[in-house]
């Protein structure tokens, strides 16, 4: 499935980039943008079965990656006892800022992604994130789909079938969980919840999780299950007989000896074995504290105004998606979700692209200053941001720091402390001057430092690092750093994770999670290392924050599958009380250690080349005849160049074989932040215009394209073509000359969308085109069109949508725009208003019906969701010498089902209306497509 993907999306940007249109006009394109911000000079070092590829910034980290790689390959190669033939391509970015910008994927990559493996050449690409224990899972985990992929390969080709079984998505991605890191924390937070809320799915249900992290850890689970109960080899076997079967359960009743049922049933059992005494001496977050924001979305990241009377008295900020977009929001802590606001809107506009809410805290100062940070273009920036005036006050790139987290405010409001992570990939920790904008850092090394929090008398700063002896395994552990000295010691120290600390208002003790029982729970420590749990909780408790009276904290909690804000009161006595031995502290674990094996000489990345897409079909479009043909697409590894080519061929008998041979090529550059494409065609093909004239038309010449994003949401493209054109109506009229074409568009796209099309944002592309004919002067078409959409969102799942159009077409041969259709003017026939004029005006309340439809006719067959849509419309079409006439209108309602991808079912039921009577009747319409 995810080489289709990517395959379509290769062929998608070919088109967009390349293919002739006979009319600029006949594309209104929407869409963000992929911003390649920086142009990267690639170099490449050269393993015995892996070629790391990475620019000059980041060559500590292609050094510790081809050590890890090579590391990861042998241990694979037992494990599946198989040899990858082909030198593996792993492509390193020092950034998730950067990984973003790849051109390997033409799709946008999401902050949970943290790496994938391209399927049609092999291709391995991943950031770092500034965590060397993840680097190194990642790498491991992605070698796992290398390894899985060439097994594959290798068994079908040698074991020649019609039809091939792809392992499910829960069994690829767990195994490769499985084979390349510990269980964890959070696979505990996942499946105990799940155990402990009776939702653990059986293994014929866990498709419904693919797509989320859920499926990596309950695959995580299983396969771990697998493997203990029936042996690691069994695992490895199941690629090795796949062949054998037609359905992947079968397959693993072959291995296995007993049903799928029984194994699901057995896991299951076990887990509930494992998580269920848990329940008799933990208590449920709901039951050790109080609710404050858990209805909707995800809720992270909470922090309390440090004066009770600011901004409308017992404030506190936080960090969520309930809205579908991730937004800063403030609430009372006096209730559940009392009063809350939204603060800063984000996902909307370039400066707040993402405020990264699962990587980097909130801080709001006695000020009323919000400090946090956002990616802004091509990295992240510090925003400091005045709640009472609404304004942004600071808005900061931080020297060369591609990627920052966690700022925090001293108590007088003036500095503020913030992790930097490098281009060369270190992590380190800074301070942020207020006044002065100076940046000093405090730390210089490969270790990990996180989410610092200053001392109440500002002489220090906690922080947690990966600085310890169990570094190297993930393990993180709390620190103090002196802010004039800069001299570091211990605060806890052990192989487990202590993160998000906060200190208290009183400068007695720092508040932080910690995941060294199992699973994250809430702890305090003293400046001495003495410590203890503030409650033993059933659930995950994290990133506290102490309230401004020092007497409780405000947390982020991880329950029935939702993450939500919690408030707990600060016991005066903690439980599992621990103490640091400052005697006896282990020494660091050395990055360099492992650098010191990579000892290959770089060289210069030198494009090589191979084939994405080849595939052959009939092509069948409203307004050409019938034709065959072949289109594929070439790019480099990188996918910074790509070739696309087209042949076909629209002959009605064999006299024309010649004469109607389309054809073309076309070179698209997309290494710079300008993309751009040059190529040439030739079409012939009979053609039917917007008022059913029948027309051939022959083309030849030559296009370019190139398009700049201003951001994430908006750009501006333009288009060129000179060609030699000859059109000849059935009437008798022609043409033939040379002409060019150019045009020019202004596009903003920031929507929000769901199943069935966008519900929350807006769009518009504003184009304009001109059609001049060279061999007489004159000017065939000139063109210019509006399209402007909203989304008004009403609720969580309700949406008001507007959209307005006119286009306008003059000439001596003018475009006709047609309308009528489930997508325009709804009630009438498809196409049946044309002219060189129109407008177009809609409105729809869209809202849900049912979340999912289930039919037992026999068995169980369950439908996706139906949503409903109440709309009026209105609008016309007509001629340059017609007077503007009056609208013609309708409404009614339509339902709308989504069946994934672009596949929406849409059906309409329409009545007409000039506004001065309705017509009698009902029309009705079915159409496949998003919503507008």
């Amino acid at each position: 499935m995810k080489k289709m993907k990517l395959l379509v999306g290769l062929l998608a940007i070919a088109l967009l980039f390349c293919a002739p249109s006979r009319s600029s006009a006949q594309s209104f394109a929407f869409g963000k943008n992929k911003v390649h911000y920086n142009t990267f000079q690639w170099l490449t070092l050269r393993g015995d079965h892996v070629e790391i590829f990475y620019y000059p910034e980041e060559e500590p980290l292609a050094r510790l990656a081809l050590s890890l790689a090579e590391d990861s390959y042998q241990d694979l190669k037992g494990k599946f006892q198989h040899e990858v033939t082909k030198l593996i391509p792993l492509i390193v970015y020092s950034s998730h800022q950067h990984f973003e910008q790849t051109n390997v994927s033409p799709y946008f990559l999401p902050e949970g992604v943290q790496g994938f493996t391209e399927f049609s050449k092999g291709r391995v690409v991943l950031p770092y994130t500034g965590s060397y224990a993840e680097f190194r899972h990642v790498i491991h985990h992605e070698l796992v789909h290398v390894f899985q992929l060439s097994i594959l390969e290798e068994v079908y080709k040698k074991h020649r079938k019609a039809q091939y079984v792809v392992p499910p998505l829960w069994f690829s991605e767990g195994l490769a969980e499985y084979w390349s890191t510990k269980w964890d924390a959070q696979g505990t937070m996942v499946v105990s919840d799940m155990v402990l809320e009776d939702r653990l799915p059986a293994i014929s249900e866990l498709w419904r999780y693919n797509g989320t992290f859920t499926v990596y850890k309950l695959g995580q689970s299983l396969c771990e299950y697998i493997g203990q109960t029936y042996g690691d080899d069994a695992l490895r076997r199941f690629y090795t007989e796949i062949y054998r079967d037609d359905r992947f359960e079968k397959v693993m009743q072959r291995v296995t000896g007993v049903s799928t049922r029984r194994i699901s049933e057995d896991w299951i059992y076990g887990l509930k074995r494992k998580y269920f005494p848990e329940v008799k001496d933990r208590m449920t977050l709901a039951l050790a504290g109080e609710e404050r924001a858990t209805s909707e979305g995800v809720n992270l990241k909470p922090v309390a105004a440090p004066d009770t009377l600011q901004l409308g008295g017992c404030r506190y900020f936080f960090i969520s998606a309930r809205s579908g977009y991730t937004n800063i929001y403030s609430a009372s802590w006096r209730g559940r979700e009392q009063d809350v606001r939204s603060v800063v809107r984000g996902q909307r506009a370039a400066q707040f692209e993402s405020f990264h809410p699962f990587q980097s805290r909130i801080d709001i100062s006695k000020k009323g200053e919000l400090a946090f940070v956002s990616k802004w273009n091509e990295r992240d920036a510090l925003f400091i941001y005045d709640v009472a005036t609404k304004k942004v006050l600071i808005r900061e790139y931080l020297d060369d720091l591609i990627a920052l987290s966690s700022p925090a405010w001293n108590r007088e409001g003036t500095k503020v402390a913030i992790s930097g992570l490098k281009p060369s990939g270190q992590m380190d920790l800074y301070v942020f001057d207020r006044e002065t904008k100076a940046l000093t850092r405090l730390t210089n090394d490969f270790y990990t430092d996180l989410d610092p929090t200053w001392s109440p008398d500002g002489k220090q700063i906690a922080f947690c690092s990966d600085r310890t002896r169990y570094g190297a395994d993930g393990h993180q552990n709390l620190f103090l750093i002196d802010v004039e000295t800069l001299a570091i010691r211990y605060l806890t120290c052990g192989a487990w994770t202590d993160q998000t600390p906060s200190w208290s208002p009183d400068g007695s003790r720092i508040a932080f999670a910690s995941d060294r029982d199992g699973s994250y729970d809430l702890y305090a420590v003293d400046v001495n290392g003495q410590g203890g749990r503030f409650k033993r909780l059933l659930g995950s408790a994290m990133d506290p924050s102490w309230l401004p009276n020092g007497k409780g904290v405000l947390f982020t909690g991880f329950r029935r599958g939702g993450f939500g804000i919690y408030q707990m009161a600060v016991p005066e006595t903690l439980v599992d009380p621990f103490a640091l031995a400052l005697t006896d502290t282990p020494a660091p674990w050395r990055w360099d250690d492992t650098l010191a094996r990579s000892t290959q000489t770089p060289a210069p990345y030198e494009p090589r080349y191979g084939l994405d897409l080849v595939q052959g079909g009939l092509g069948v479009a409203p307004t050409e005849n019938v034709g065959e043909g072949l289109q594929g697409a070439v790019s480099d590894l990188l996918g910074n160049r790509l070739f696309y080519f087209q042949l076909g061929n629209t002959a009605q008998s064999t006299n024309d074989i010649l004469s109607r041979m389309n054809g073309g090529a076309w070179f698209i550059n997309l290494q710079h932040r300008w993309n751009f494409g040059v190529g040439v065609f030739h079409t012939a093909a009979d053609y039917q215009d917007a008022i059913g004239e029948q027309f051939f038309e022959r083309r030849a010449g030559g296009s370019i394209l190139a398009s700049y994003p201003f951001s994430r949401f908006s750009r501006i493209e333009g288009t060129a073509q000179a060609y030699y054109d000859e059109k000849v109506r059935d009437f008798g009229t022609s043409r033939r000359g040379f002409l060019t074409t150019h045009s020019i568009s202004l596009i903003r796209d920031n929507t929000l969308w769901f199943p069935t099309g966008p519900r929350d944002g807006g769009r518009y592309n504003l184009t304009t085109a001109l059609t001049t004919n060279w061999n007489n002067g004159r000017t065939e078409d000139v063109m210019a069109s509006a399209d402007v959409r909203r989304y008004l969102r009403m609720s969580q799942m309700t949406t008001v949508a507007l959209r307005l159009q006119t286009r306008i077409s003059s000439g001596a041969d003018p475009e006709r725009f047609a309308l009528g259709g489930s997508y325009s003017l709804r009630g009438y026939d498809r196409q049946s208003i044309f002219g060189t004029r129109m407008y177009l005006a809609n409105a729809e309340y869209r809202f849900p019906l049912f979340d999912r439809l289930v039919l037992g006719i026999p068995g169980t067959l369950e439908l996706p969701g139906i949503e409903g849509a109440v709309f009026a419309d209105a609008g016309n079409a007509w001629e340059k010498f017609e007077k503007v006439p009056r609208p013609k209108g309708s409404f009614g309602l339509g339902l709308r089902m989504s069946l994934g991808g672009y596949f929406v079912l849409r059906y309409d039921l329409a009545r007409q209306t000039d506004f001065q009577r309705v017509k009698p009747g009902w029309e009705r319409e079915f159409y496949v497509g998003f919503d507008y």
